[in-house]
């Protein structure tokens, strides 16, 4: 599958043992509700504001999955990233769709929210010199010219937040949930793909998936 990421710019993931930039928020996991035998077929269903990006998160998801020996069955390959199941199917309908492609589990990945924040960074602070210390021209020189020639400037910082689930399609049950948080990721190629296999770890450790 593609690595499709020019559309991954709100994908920046949020395991805590990833980086220091991010951190898991909250985890849950429904542990009376899970099977004895881990799910085999998985359907993965990205949720996003931005269309192209549904089918690059979903391939991402996939690429993991099936390097490891899963079986997944992708939204955006049964439709189009336009296409709303809420709008246009009942939830039988949808059940019943999924269900005849052999998944068992539903994986959803959702961009919940992104938070921007403008700061403006001082420069050189004035530290303001006697009369007599000046000495010449050149001492005053010296002494401000760092001062005019280093101003403040703004930077931009933003935080995503993230929920993963994980949904037993014969039960209609949440059997598993994790919320996250990214603060400024610079790389999110690399960063979603740590992120992913974090999720993995998590999905096997619970018994939802097999090791």
């Amino acid at each position: 599958m593609k690595h499709t990421f020019f559309y991954l710019l709100l994908l920046a993931t949020l395991i805590s043992a990833c980086s220091p930039s991010q951190k898991v928020t909250s985890y849950w996991v429904n542990k009376e509700a899970i099977p004895k035998e881990p799910f085999k077929t998985i359907y993965i269903l990205a949720i996003t504001q931005n269309e192209n990006m549904q089918p690059a998160v979903e391939n991402e998801l996939a690429d993991v999955l099936v390097s490891r020996g899963h079986k997944v069955v992708l939204n955006s390959q049964i439709y189009p990233p336009s296409f709303s199941a809420v709008k246009q199917l009942t939830k039988e309908q949808l059940v019943e769709i999924i269900t005849k492609t052999g998944s068992e589990a539903v994986l959803t990945l959702a961009v919940l929210d992104t938070k921007t924040e403008t700061t403006y960074n001082q420069g050189s602070s004035y530290a303001p010199m006697s009369y007599g210390y000046y000495g010449s021209y050149y001492g005053y020189y010296n002494h401000y010219y760092p001062v005019v020639y280093s101003p403040g400037y703004y930077s931009t910082n933003k935080t995503y937040y993230i929920e993963t689930n994980f949904f037993d399609i014969k039960t209609d049950q949440l059997l598993w949930s994790i919320q996250s948080q990214a603060y400024n990721p610079d790389n999110f190629d690399n960063m979603f793909k740590e992120y992913t296999r974090t999720i993995l770890a998590k999905l096997r450790e619970e018994g939802l998936i097999e090791k």
